[in-house]
């Protein structure tokens, strides 16, 4: 099956539109005050081989993986650490009771019980290149495609998939892949990054696909993981029931064509809770951008630090990947 990538026009619906100053290689300096204006002419980076200009090109996105700097575990943490609510938060434990999952996630591993909660929700609500619902909380997404039948897309789904998770005692976050390209990305894709106590590791999960990946022994993989495979060039399982809208995924179409261009840089929210990205007015999203050593900061683009009409958004940029894959902290609120 061929991928669909989500417009630009989504992901600036779905997505909080940033701006920056780059003053060095942590900072991201708000500078406007109102909405930005026409977005700048796109640049390229030296070195890296073009993106795909559309879902017919034969671009090897694996080989612009390969040219991508490499990251660097020297540099010094500069942002907040990422913050999981307590599934004891009343908005958290309502989730969980209205819905029965602890009868979802039943019995077994932690493992076991997180895959079944990707799958019940994979059947909740299906994708769809749509604007997004103006309030994004997993119960408002389940009801409203309930009533009148309105999907959403990847990046409500995999908001509401955190919340799911959180809600059942598992640390969640989202995370936005794209790219090379800046400052239009060629569309995105976003997906979940879970915490699997029992293996002391992030897990890769796609509540849009129903995705997990393996490797050949039968190991789970994060997402950090299968980039570094897709890179090496060593062996990625695609679970057999991944599916878009029940037609099953296609390993080469998803792990080796999409997720492979879309999996060059990476941002997550700061702080994942209930009901943590409706942009409610006077609200403050922060997020957290992983880029390769050597990618250069985009002077002005749709994803980063802004202050915009109702609300305000702080990107902070890392080049340092194990900061941004630390394990959660002891203390989550």
């Amino acid at each position: 099956m061929k991928y669909i990538r989500i417009s630009l026009l989504m992901l600036s619906l779905s997505l909080p539109a940033f701006s920056t100053f780059a003053t060095g290689p942590f900072v991201s300096v708000p500078f406007a005050s109102g909405p930005l204006a026409a977005a700048p002419t796109p640049f390229a980076h030296a070195g890296f081989l073009p993106a795909s200009a559309g879902p017919g090109d034969s671009t090897d996105f694996v080989a612009i993986l390969k040219h991508s700097g490499p990251y660097d575990t020297a540099q010094r943490q500069t942002f907040p650490h990422f913050t999981y609510q307590s599934s004891s938060d009343p908005a958290l434990t309502s989730l969980r009771l209205k819905y029965h999952l602890d009868s979802v996630a039943g019995n077994g591993s932690d493992i076991d019980k997180a895959i079944r909660l990707l799958e019940w929700f994979h059947d909740q609500v299906p994708h769809e290149d749509v604007a997004p619902l103006p309030v994004l909380t997993a119960d408002n997404i389940i009801e409203t495609y309930k009533t009148r039948h309105y999907a959403q897309g990847c990046y409500p789904l995999s908001v509401a998939m955190t919340e799911i998770f959180l809600s059942m005692g598992f640390k969640s976050r989202s995370v936005i892949c794209f790219s090379n390209k800046y400052p239009v990305p060629n569309g995105g894709h976003v997906i979940n990054t879970v915490f699997i106590p029992s293996f002391g590791k992030w897990i890769y999960m796609d509540p849009q696909d129903n995705a997990y990946i393996k490797d050949e022994k039968d190991n789970f993989l994060s997402i950090e993981e299968v980039r570094q495979r897709l890179i090496d060039g060593r062996p990625l399982v695609l679970n057999p029931t991944a599916n878009y809208h029940h037609i099953p995924a296609s390993k080469q179409d998803y792990l080796y064509t999409f997720m492979a261009e879309h999996i060059y840089r990476m941002i997550s929210p700061l702080d994942s809770r209930f009901d943590c990205q409706t942009k409610s007015p006077g609200k403050l999203l922060e997020y957290v951008e992983l880029l390769p050593s050597g990618s250069a900061d985009p002077f002005v683009d749709e994803y980063e630090t802004s202050k915009r009409k109702t609300y305000s958004v702080i990107c902070y940029h890392t080049n340092n990947n194990r900061l941004f894959w630390q394990n959660p902290d002891s203390c989550t609120e």
